[in-house]
């Protein structure tokens, strides 16, 4: 790995406050890492108490957590980088078995949820409640069951709606598009009646997702079975073009982190030569043989990754340098990037989401705890800038 303090790309944007250090539940000490341990009188598993010295110099917006342990997904208010109250309110708190990545569409107010207890995708509707003295946020209800039978952990919504996932034991990576979704919400039929087409089919036919999209099919879009660069895929996230993805077993050798495309085609053959038996895909990172989430910025592409019980977050450039940007963590999971020069992970044996700087390129970021709950494991957010920020349950 390259070593390399300091690799400006941006402005700086400096956090307001450092790290306060990883959260002890309760009499049951967790191991120290490099980050300590909690800080403030009459804290808990459930709750911390932040300090701000300056004015609101974010933009209003929520962070969204979901939690295996707590079997729910919570939410909190963010000022600064950490939540205003130090605590976390319930958003989701039935109906889930074992939640775990969450994807939130920002502009159609769509939260999807994994829940791998169930193997399925869940969607909810997000709205902003503003009725009172405060913000808050709130769902319509309703639970729209989008994919079944999936060994699902990680998901992603991209700007155009379509949800990708990948699936732990199938070793796919697969393409729900939104138009499937919508035909599911109007209940022209359900999860269950879904088929999925596999990237053998796909390739056997020399056709694609756009060239063959049908209502009720879904699409492994890249498999183990077929693809080089998939082996066990985890954490999966898409710019409306790209597909990356990361894997979770053998990144030495089928690439920590991977590329291809959310609507792959085969490359023309040349007259007499050999017919390619996968879509292409490259690999652009071998650094780690383990990797869990990804996530991506206009520059940089993260990932978090643990190995002998050491946690840690990276970035990799577009010419495939990779830096350390966090170290000391024990599990990190979900990670969520604010469109802006922050970076948002989820440690899940810490109980903690932290976030750090990364308006430029520096390795050991200054890290700030921006909220607790116990477990906690997927990251979304959700800013005044967004188009459903607006959208209200009465729109419906």
């Amino acid at each position: 790995m390259l070593m390399l303090p300091v690799l400006i790309f941006a402005a700086c944007s400096t956090q307001l406050s450092q790290a306060t250090g990883m959260h002890l539940k309760g009499a049951a000490a967790r191991s120290k890492s490099a980050l300590g341990s909690s800080a403030g009188g009459g804290e808990s598993a459930d709750y911390f108490n932040p300090i701000f010295s300056a004015p609101q110099l974010t933009p209003k917006q929520f962070l969204l957590i979901s939690s295996s342990a707590e079997q729910k997904v919570v939410y909190t208010e963010l000022k600064n980088f950490k939540s205003t109250t130090g605590r976390t309110f319930a958003l989701v708190d039935s109906g889930l078995t074992d939640p775990r990545g969450i994807a939130l569409d920002r502009d159609r107010g769509a939260l999807y949820v994994a829940d791998k207890g169930a193997k399925s995708i869940f969607r909810y509707h997000v709205y902003v409640d503003d009725s009172h003295s405060g913000l808050a946020l709130t769902t319509d209800g309703v639970q729209l069951s989008i994919m079944q039978k999936a060994d699902v952990e990680w998901l992603h919504v991209d700007v155009n709606g379509d949800v990708f996932y990948s699936d732990e034991t199938s070793k796919t990576i697969n393409r729900i598009p939104v138009h499937t979704i919508e035909m599911l919400s109007k209940g022209e039929f359900g999860a269950g009646d879904l088929s999925l087409i596999s990237e053998q089919q796909m390739v056997a036919s020399n056709s694609s997702v756009s060239d063959n999209i049908h209502s009720r099919e879904v699409y492994a879009i890249y498999e183990g079975a077929t693809n080089p660069h998939v082996s066990t895929p985890a954490g999966v996230v898409s710019d409306g073009a790209r597909l990356y993805w990361v894997n979770a077993v053998d990144g030495k050798k089928v690439g920590t982190v991977a590329e291809g495309f959310v609507d792959p085609h085969l490359p023309k053959q040349e007259k007499g030569g050999k017919v390619a038996a996968a879509f292409p895909s490259v690999s652009l990172s071998n650094e780690t043989d383990t990797a869990s989430s990804i996530a991506k910025s206009n520059k940089l592409i993260f990932f978090a990754s643990a190995e002998r019980g050491t946690g840690k977050v990276s970035s990799l450039t577009s010419t495939g340098q990779v830096f350390d940007i966090a170290t000391g963590l024990s599990q990190p999971k979900g990670l969520a990037w604010d469109g802006d020069q922050t970076l948002y992970v989820a440690d899940e044996a810490a109980s903690a989401v932290y976030s750090l700087p990364v308006g430029r390129l520096m390795e050991n970021a200054p890290l700030t705890r921006s909220a607790v709950l116990n477990g906690a494991f997927g990251l979304a957010l959700f800013s005044e800038f967004d188009k459903a920020w607006t959208m209200r349950i009465t729109d419906k």
